[in-house]
């Protein structure tokens, strides 16, 4: 049996640059956030990363609705896809994948999140695959007066995002009028964040609370109770996740993420040899 849930991290993060054309504001190991790695909110205007490789967990992008250009994901498994403003493409890359993410058009603006997420030991050596889909395949509604939530994995209040993958992770965009207040029910198995992307407001759980600022990110731990939102006088906008803790070690090393140090070497050593093939470069 659990306690009440209770809020265990409330503070702000810092956006740091990526290369030239890509702030980003995300925790970077400075969090916990398991089964979550990290969280990039980012606005993209050109290229920025060269082709790279991921293995053991899953990588997703998510753009948000206010994005004006699309993002155009390529990869080793021969996807050539473009993110559109409120689509997702999440990519499995389990025993490994070589891909980059570039936005469609150089100056034009991209606005999104970059969410990586941990693998059962089970499933991170398994055969990679990626998930592509529109705003329209990502089930969305008006739960109240001035609160939209649209599902980019898992379920909430009845809808189911299309996305499988073995960690069954959740996470939601969920969108407030000003002084909107929404209760999100989360399995008390289950610990997550709520991260500012626009906005403000405050974030309780059934024995704590706390405001929540324009780049905040909160943790709930597993316990009873549900999670509240609540914007404030501007309105405001959030990314919130959950999922079940692998509570194992993560061994990391450049874009690798494993439950050993055995497997990340192995990892390593079959890029290198051209076992994850290369990124299809072709139109």
């Amino acid at each position: 049996m659990y306690g009440p849930r209770v809020l265990s991290t409330v503070t702000d993060i810092d956006t740091h640059k990526i290369g030239t054309q890509l702030p980003a504001r995300g925790a970077r190991g400075t969090v916990d956030l398991d089964p979550f790695i990290n969280l990039d909110l980012f606005e993209v205007s050109g290229p920025t990363f060269a082709p790279h490789p991921h293995a053991g967990f899953s990588a997703a992008t998510y753009m948000f609705d206010d994005s004006v250009a699309r993002i155009q994901n390529r990869d080793s498994l021969g996807d050539k896809s473009l993110i559109e403003p409120g689509g997702l493409h999440w990519t499995v890359a389990a025993s490994g994948i070589v891909h980059d993410e570039v936005v469609e058009e150089t100056g034009r603006l991209g606005h999104g999140v970059q969410i990586f997420v941990r693998l059962p030991a089970s499933a991170e050596v398994d055969d990679p695959y990626g998930m592509h889909f529109t705003p329209q395949e990502l089930p969305s509604g008006e739960l109240a007066e001035g609160v939209t939530l649209r599902v980019v994995a898992g379920e909430a209040f009845g809808m189911r995002s299309p996305v499988r993958e073995a960690a069954e992770s959740h996470m939601y965009d969920l969108m407030l009028g000003p002084g909107a207040r929404v209760e999100i029910p989360v399995d008390p198995e289950h610990r997550g964040f709520a991260m500012t992307v626009r906005g403000n407001g405050g974030i309780a759980t059934p024995t704590t609370s706390s405001e929540i600022g324009p780049t905040g990110l909160a943790v709930f731990e597993q316990g009873e109770g549900v999670v509240a939102i609540e914007a404030g006088e501007q309105g405001a906008q959030f990314l919130f996740g959950a999922g079940r803790p692998l509570l194992t070690p993560a061994y990391m090393y450049g874009g690798f993420c494993m439950s050993s140090e055995s497997r990340v070497i192995d990892a390593v050593d079959r890029y290198h040899s051209g076992a994850m093939h290369g990124l299809l470069t072709a139109p």
